[in-house]
């Protein structure tokens, strides 16, 4: 019994092994291939530096790199190499088919999009019959999902995610000039009226981001001030005149409109 659970144990390895391999060399190689050599010559037109890729192999995590797959490719039976080769080519195929499907999707998406809401597929997988992996920029957001449907379904469901950043419209506080938020978020540095636009790229655990941090030292530094000590539980727009903020819409990043020159709100002195 204990033989019979070693001998499942060894063929389950190697089978997942083998996919793993293969899944390596089709993904860094991009082509098909014949047999031994093309394998090995394949690997060998590898350009740039070591990539380790790590893989769930017989419940453990086992890292892959190009020495450690030309290794087993060069000890590997005629047999595991015949699995091998069908695995690659199969999975080279799919490669190419979901790459013609994300070429195809992201020109549906930029058919007619204004600028600014301009779409790019990142990366799309289709595992299974209307089953989809969506990793897609739309506008000023990116998407990382999982979806159930047609092809078409997809490309109504991304669209509707550009109609709805297209129609969120922010307005300059200062003129009254309006934007497509996606665009004033990507492009806009400022408004014709001299409002300077300030958009969040990143914040931290607590929510605050480095964007507001420059827009408290600036702003406080124009009077000699030292930011107040309490500031990432303050609205700066409740502090200083100048500062407008327009909220993050359809996007996760907060806008502020600000022009100078900078003026504190009364019950902000002090």
């Amino acid at each position: 019994m204990k033989e019979t659970r070693n001998l499942r144990e060894l063929i389950r390895r190697r089978r997942e092994m083998i996919k793993a391999v293969s899944d390596f060399i089709a993904e860094r190689c991009m082509r098909t291939v014949t047999d031994r050599q093309s394998i090995l010559q394949a690997l060998e037109e590898l350009k740039g530096p070591p990539d380790i890729t790590v893989f769930y192999v017989c419940d453990e995590w086992v890292s892959l790199d190009l020495e450690r797959v030309k290794k087993f490719i060069a000890e590997a039976s005629e047999a595991t190499i015949s699995e091998i080769v069908e695995r690659v080519n199969k999975r080279v195929s799919q490669m190419e088919r979901e790459a013609e499907l994300a070429k195809q999707l992201e020109e549906r998406l930029n058919q007619g999009a204004p600028p600014g809401v301009d779409s790019e597929v990142i990366e799309l997988s289709h595992p299974a019959k209307d089953f989809w992996g969506v990793k897609a920029r739309v506008g000023a957001n990116t998407y990382l999902f999982d979806f159930e449907g047609t092809f078409e379904e997809l490309v109504q469901e991304l669209l509707h995610v550009r109609e709805e950043q297209e129609r969120d419209i922010v307005t300059c506080p200062f003129c009254g000039a309006w934007y497509i938020r996606a665009f004033a978020i990507r492009y806009l540095r400022g408004c014709p009226c001299g409002a300077r636009v300030v958009c969040e790229t990143s914040r931290d655990e607590t929510g605050y981001s480095p964007e507001l941090e420059a827009l408290w030292v600036e702003g406080c530094s124009a009077f000699g001030l030292p930011p107040p000590p309490n500031r990432r539980r303050l609205h700066i727009d409740d502090y200083f005149e100048n500062v407008k903020y327009v909220g993050r819409g359809t996007t996760n990043w907060r806008m502020w409109f600000v022009k100078k020159p900078w003026k504190l709100k009364v019950h902000g002195q002090g």
